[in-house]
């Protein structure tokens, strides 16, 4: 009996220290999460199991077509590491390998506007034309530290409804292919886009509209 009492004894211990470490974990560093989901109604809600089940996935392939999405983000942009608790920069990205439209423009990056105007989108062509805008002073973030009102945890909204972007930016309708949504936090002065190691927390959710790729195929299954 002494023994099973001493086993259990350890058991908790240890159960007790796992907890511990989860919590560690969670509230430790600045915590950054996105999301892409289905409302109802959707033509990607509850899809057959003959399609992508390991990704978001959209069916629409006719680019005439919409679909509904919801992009949302969840962060702590506090820096609790720092001297001054100056918050870090949240940074978003909506990035598509093979380019829109344009064969250049792989990476957009996401803004918010202000209250009550949305988000603007920035075309770039590569981590690199990013870097050099965060050089020359001239990037803006989804959300700058010096805007960061919310200490805590906080879940906006991106962009839902119909799958598009700004008609300037990428045209009328999302292209076919594998879209990343890319959330990063990370200090302003010391950020590189080439350099995961410069960032402080990031996170990628994945969305494949009507095939691995881009293609041209019209099935009029959307919207």
């Amino acid at each position: 009996m002494t023994s099973f009492k001493n086993s259990l004894f350890a058991s908790s211990l240890l159960i007790i220290s796992l907890i511990a470490d989860v919590e560690a974990a969670t509230t430790a560093g600045a915590p950054i999460k996105v999301a892409i989901s289905f409302p109802p109604g959707s033509a990607g809600l509850g899809v057959a199991k003959t399609l992508p089940s390991s990704t978001k996935f959209s069916p629409c392939v006719d680019r005439t077509k919409v679909d509904n999405a919801t992009f949302s983000i969840t962060y702590d942009a506090t820096n609790a590491k720092s001297d001054t608790a100056t918050p870090f920069n949240v940074y978003v990205f909506f990035y598509n390998s093979e380019g829109v439209n344009v064969a250049a423009d792989k990476f957009y990056s996401i803004s918010n506007a202000g209250m009550g105007r949305g988000i603007s989108a920035t075309p770039y062509a590569n981590a690199d034309a990013i870097q050099s805008d965060v050089v020359a002073t001239t990037f803006v973030p989804y959300l700058d530290r010096s805007d960061n009102i919310n200490i805590g945890s906080v879940t906006e909204t991106l962009f839902g409804v119909a799958l598009r972007l700004d008609s300037l930016v990428v045209g009328a309708s999302l292209n076919t292919g594998t879209w990343q949504l890319i959330g990063i936090l990370a200090d302003p002065d010391t950020v590189d886009f080439t350099k995961p190691s410069t960032w402080a927390a990031w996170d990628v959710a994945v969305l494949t509209s009507g095939m691995p790729w881009q293609g041209t195929a019209a099935l009029a299954t959307c919207q």
